[in-house]
């Protein structure tokens, strides 16, 4: 692509042309030897980052594989605190291997910005031999016919040079469209770059999220071992403890959202069908419990229907808005003591007067009164509130319907929980 000059004016000389033309290539060879060497190095870090995210990867396979025979609520607390502890390792394999992504897409850029460095050299270098060339040109051209002859001793001479011009104007058009080739790969190179530092900028974000998830596990473990003080006895009942408060629970929510579903209007929302909302998860989506009355809702839920579905999901899973819509309101019953329930959650309203609940998460990244887009990440799954393992209760509601209310059990902390009529998710998703 550099230019490589053969014919020249007399004026200016084909002398001039060759010598042009070698320093070109004497000035862009050590750029290129010093590229393809950097080039080099930089792809033997990619290549070794890259062994090391895929080593990462299948170890935490092996903890989620261990986690996934555990997911319900242990049995034992000695079974509780392993699972808690594989947990805890599987957050922070997940770290070591977003810190890897990180310091791989780093080194994607660095190789970018050297390249955009290199081609940014070459076309300098064609700018300033064409502008050379072409001046050479312009002052033939400027020339009288008379002058120019003068100039010749012989007619066979000037008649030659005129060739020599043609053949070099032509050869200025097709270096003219190596430039513009080279302005288009820039354009592209920089696009890239760009879009290489946005996903930076996200990797960076979710190692934070992911911190802040294995901080909240270690907790939840120290709160468990004061709590219990070590002994199996005492977990056995708080466990039990827990299970009465949860049934309280389930009575208050069964009681008003059957009140509520009553407000259901048919008309003013989507019909069902196929891909009106977004799977939350995505990926291979497995359902751990259906909506309605199931053979699980029967033992988990004391024989009342289950409000919504339930996807298996580790701690820290990304999880994403089902549609585009509007924060309507994010909460954790975790804050009040005992309010055994939907943990941290989110609820987004969606133009089409569906409205969907998003529960027992490990992290929210979202606010109230903020919009979203299908697909967005709105955060993380978890274990928060009253559940027997990681997963993502997902629940589809009327919006027309939707209530926040405190709980009116006796003795209950809860102070703000959704309400509503409740619809099938499976009917749209």
């Amino acid at each position: 692509m550099y230019l490589n000059y053969e014919l020249g004016i007399k004026n200016y000389g084909k002398n001039y042309i060759s010598i042009l033309t070698m320093a070109v290539v004497l000035f862009a060879y050590p750029l290129y030897y010093a590229h393809a060497n950097t080039e080099s190095k930089l792809r033997e870090r990619i290549e070794a980052r890259q062994k090391e995210i895929q080593k990462l990867e299948e170890e935490i396979v092996l903890y989620q594989k261990t986690l996934s025979q555990t997911r319900d609520q242990s049995k034992t607390l000695k079974e509780e605190i392993v699972r808690v502890e594989t947990q805890i390792k599987k957050l922070n394999a997940d770290m070591r291997l977003t810190k890897n992504r990180i310091g791989a897409t780093e080194l994607r850029i660095e190789e970018l910005d050297g390249s955009i460095v290199e081609n940014e050299t070459k076309m300098d270098i064609q700018r300033r031999a064409l502008a050379q060339t072409l001046q050479a040109v312009h002052q033939t051209d400027t020339d009288s016919l008379v002058e120019v002859l003068l100039q010749y001793e012989r007619i066979s001479d000037f008649f030659g040079s005129l060739e020599d011009i043609q053949n070099l104007e032509k050869s200025i058009h097709d270096d003219l469209g190596a430039l513009r080739e080279l302005k288009i790969i820039l354009e592209e190179e920089r696009a890239s770059r760009t879009k290489q530092r946005e996903t930076l900028f996200r990797l960076d974000q979710e190692l934070e999220s992911r911190r802040t998830i294995e901080e909240s596990a270690k907790k939840s473990k120290n709160t468990l071992l004061v709590k219990t003080k070590n002994e199996e006895a005492r977990y056995q009942q708080l466990v039990k403890e827990q299970e009465v408060k949860r049934e309280e629970m389930l009575n208050e929510i069964q009681r008003t959202e059957d009140e509520l579903r009553r407000l259901i209007n048919p008309s003013a929302i989507p019909k069902s069908e196929t891909g009106v909302l977004a799977w939350p998860i995505k990926g291979s989506v497995a359902l751990t419990q259906s909506f309605g009355n199931t053979p699980d809702s029967k033992i988990l839920y004391h024989g009342k229907p289950h409000n919504g579905i339930d996807l298996r999901a580790p701690v820290g899973t990304p999880l994403y808005a089902a549609d585009s819509g509007e924060i309507w309101e994010t909460g954790d019953t975790d804050i009040y003591p005992g309010c055994l329930s939907y943990g941290k959650w989110v609820l987004i309203k969606h133009p089409n007067n569906l409205a969907t609940l998003y529960a027992h998460l490990s992290r929210i990244l979202v606010t109230p009164k903020t919009s979203v887009t299908r697909g967005d990440l709105i955060g993380y799954t978890g274990e928060t509130g009253y559940a027997t393992g990681p997963h993502l209760h997902f629940t589809v509601y009327d919006a027309n319907t939707v209530q926040f209310r405190a709980s009116k059990i006796s003795g209950s902390n809860c102070q703000y929980l959704p309400y509503g009529g409740y619809l099938n998710p499976l009917a749209y998703l």
